[in-house]
């Protein structure tokens, strides 16, 4: 056997394979001299002998063979990886997180009158029931109250009954001594007008014919001058006799005109005018008079007569009153009604005032405490309206949306729940992380809940039918996005994908693969893009199918071997024997080594 050979056979075998092989060799190499003696004519007892050599040189040649052969598949063989196949399925996302219950009815109730306690009958972590009655009051000072008040209320009326009567009979008085006052004053304000417009009239005319008269003095002023300049150029004796006299008819025009202007207000005209306008001066100077008087009688009435100002205080008084008395009369029925729960629900707090005798642990108000209307007396939430708090980071916001389903976990008891309120504001918590609150609505509580207690939760975000899942812990990330890698045609390729949404184990794939595609589950540093693979799919029957087939060939390889060495070992210690043998043993023997060496040298 050559070295090459020997060299591919060690590569496979380990060392104890390696030790029975060289003792295989040894062997061989004996069986080889044995041959050898026999191809040169030995004894036909060395030809028995020869014959078992014959034997196992023929096994180990086999081994060695399949050695090489095994040897030179595992080289030609791509690598194994182990995949999972891309599915068609249902795929559910939920958040889990955890909040504190509370009720979603509280109430907290306050002193309705200013009384003392009669009479408490909860202490704190009581439940109680719709309508039960929990406060009662001592109503002895109020009655006394409401009694003052309706007295009060009875003397401002009858001030005010005795007021109004004395103001609506100077009221009266004051109308009859004003009665068509305001016509007259009207008809005086007019005619005033009327005789201001006469006057102007007046006026107007005598500044129109002023101004005409000045006007035509004017021209002939101008024409005046004309003249006495022709005068002056004129040497003609008689046309300067005609230039004079005209000159003298300018002037006695000019004066003329003058005196006109001086005696404009003496015309008959304007002096009718004027008459006209004192006679109505004079019943305007009547008017007034008139006036007068009436204004005089109505200031001497007005005094007796209460202002509108003075009429609603008056009225308002008397209403006041009467609003006290019965403010009384509500806050003694409100005192015997004393103080009822609204709706069922539990005690949560009991207000604590320092004057209460004996208060219970945890604070109290008991007899014989006084409060003030308005004093703070206990808190009642509802156990049947009940609702948990979360907080939601910036990263589970988008994912939560009002109406999502809930389970709800409280002390062990499972709940329906429903997302029904998201803050429209952050607020940071108290690692100083800005977070969302938000409600989940209990649907079906019981006497099992406890307010204030831990409860987890279990939203369910998002569902999804007939979509690509695959594993979550086989897509990979980078700058440019998702991907993960597929073997293709027995190539490992990278695809980029489009992930919606996702549950603890899966994913949905929304773009990037079809159902069937086999993803590289268990990607190392030895598998890069481009590589020739066997797809070994997980979970299924050809994963250990081919574990069973790789380690088969191995046991065989091991068998054919242990049994190669002990054919050998048999051939040397059947040696002795052999001589021994008979006739027909020998003959036997004889031509089974004959026709193995014949088909040998063939």
């Amino acid at each position: 056997m050559s070295e090459l050979e020997n060299k591919d056979t060690g590569s496979l075998e380990s060392a104890k394979d390696k030790k029975k092989r060289e003792k295989a060799e040894a062997k061989e190499k004996k069986a080889q001299e044995k041959r050898e003696a026999v191809m040169a004519g030995g004894t036909g007892k060395k030809k028995k002998k020869k014959f078992g050599w014959i034997i196992a040189l023929a096994l180990v040649i086999v081994i060695v063979g399949y050695s090489v052969v095994t040897s030179v598949i595992a080289k030609n063989t791509p690598m194994q990886v182990n995949t999972v196949e891309a599915t068609v399925g249902v795929i559910e996302e939920t958040l889990s997180t955890s909040g504190t219950v509370s009720s979603e009815q509280s109430k907290t109730y306050y002193a309705p009158v200013g009384a003392t306690i009669s009479q408490m009958s909860i202490a704190l972590g009581d439940e109680v029931a719709e309508g039960q009655q929990l406060v009662s009051f001592d109503t002895t000072d109020l009655e006394m109250k409401k009694t003052k008040a309706e007295l009060d209320a009875s003397v401002t009326a009858n001030s005010y009954k005795s007021s109004e009567y004395k103001s609506n009979k100077n009221q009266s008085e004051y109308n009859e001594a004003t009665i068509g006052l305001p016509e007259l004053k009207v008809l005086a304000e007019q005619q005033e007008q009327y005789v201001q417009g006469l006057k102007y009239q007046l006026e107007d005319e005598q500044q129109q014919k002023k101004q005409k008269l000045q006007d035509w003095l004017g021209k002939l002023n101008q024409e005046l001058d004309t003249q006495s300049n022709k005068l002056e150029e004129q040497h003609d004796s008689e046309t300067r006799k005609s230039i004079q006299e005209i000159i003298q008819n300018l002037n006695n025009s000019i004066r003329e005109t003058n005196n006109q202007i001086s005696d404009l207000s003496m015309s008959d005209e304007l002096k009718e005018k004027q008459r006209l306008i004192d006679a109505e001066q004079k019943k305007l100077d009547d008017m007034n008079e008139e006036i007068n008087k009436r204004e005089g009688k109505e200031t001497s009435s007005e005094a007796g007569i209460a202002d509108p100002y003075e009429k609603q205080q008056l009225a308002a008084n008397t209403q006041s009153a009467q609003l006290t008395a019965t403010e009384a009369e509500n806050e003694l029925e409100k005192a015997r009604a004393g103080v009822t729960a609204e709706f069922p629900g539990i005690v949560t707090k009991i207000a604590t005032v320092s004057t209460s005798k004996d208060a219970t642990k945890g604070g109290g108000l008991l007899e014989g405490a006084t409060v003030a209307e308005g004093t703070e007396l206990f808190t009642i939430e509802s156990n049947k309206q009940v609702k948990v708090g979360i907080e939601v980071t910036k990263y589970d916001l988008p994912k939560i949306a009002i109406g999502q389903q809930v389970d709800v976990t409280i002390a062990g008891n499972v709940y329906e729940g429903e997302v029904s309120k998201i803050n429209k504001v952050a607020a940071a918590n108290s690692q100083g992380t800005p977070v969302v609150g938000a409600e989940v609505h209990i649907k079906n509580p019981d006497d099992s809940i406890f307010l204030g207690v831990e409860a987890k939760l279990v939203i369910h975000t998002a569902y999804a039918e007939n979509v690509i899942t695959i594993p979550v812990e086989i897509v990979n990330a980078d700058k440019q996005g998702e991907f993960c890698y597929v073997v293709d045609n027995g190539v490992v390729t990278m695809r980029r994908i489009t992930t919606g949404i996702s549950s603890d184990s899966m994913v949905e794939v929304k773009e990037g693969l079809k159902e069937g595609d086999q993803i590289v589950y268990d990607v190392t540093g030895t598998i890069m893009e481009g590589m020739k693979v066997m797809a070994v799919p997980m979970g299924g029957g050809m994963a250990g199918q081919t574990m069973m087939e790789t380690g088969a060939a191995a046991g065989e390889t091991e068998a054919v071997t242990e049994t190669a060495s002990e054919a050998v070992s048999q051939t040397a210690a059947g040696e002795g024997s052999s001589e021994e043998a008979g006739g027909e043993t020998e003959t036997a023997e004889s031509q089974a080594a004959s026709g193995t060496l014949g088909s040998e040298n063939e």
